[in-house]
């Protein structure tokens, strides 16, 4: 597998392109004063912003509240890349013994690889404005769990039969 190392982040991003139900998931890193930008899929970016924070406490690791809301409020959006790097097929964390993180993507044919470093602040502003993006999807079914589309949808809890009208 070829490990391109990125080094430090200047940025890091997380987020979506597009309407719910047509969203592309992507993340953004700007290393270098280059940006590079990976499509991933929905649940990756939850899981990554929701695992991360864990390793964040595990580690002891406090991140400056107010350096993370700047972060935050200086926009942490992602844009549809012009030529994105390769798919993320497996993402890998760890921590340093000066508190930062390494992450490394795996493209989803494992021949690819990147890796950068972030500070706690970058990944918790990258994890807030994820979790954000990731619960601003299509509204879940309350029978089955799935997402619906704004006309609804062909929910299987029903098996083929439309419940009373209230």
């Amino acid at each position: 597998m070829e490990l391109e190392e990125l080094g430090p982040a200047e940025r890091f991003a997380a987020g979506a392109v597009g309407e719910p139900g047509q969203r592309r998931f992507f993340l953004s890193v700007t290393a270098s004063g280059v940006t590079h930008t990976f499509p991933c899929e929905k649940g990756q970016v939850g899981e990554l912003a929701r695992q991360g924070l864990q390793v964040l406490l595990a580690a002891e690791l406090s991140p400056d509240q107010e350096a993370v809301e700047r972060l935050v409020s200086a926009g942490l959006a992602v844009e549809e890349p012009d030529e994105p790097r390769f798919r993320i097929g497996s993402i890998g964390m760890g921590v340093s013994s000066n508190g930062l993180l390494t992450l490394t993507l795996g493209s989803v044919d494992e021949d690819l690889s990147a890796s950068f470093v972030v500070s706690a602040e970058q990944f918790q502003a990258m994890a807030v404005v994820a979790i954000a993006v990731v619960a601003a999807g299509r509204p879940i079914c309350p029978r089955c769990g799935l997402p619906e589309d704004p006309t609804g949808h062909d929910c299987p809890w029903v098996n083929g039969h439309h419940p009373p009208s209230a």
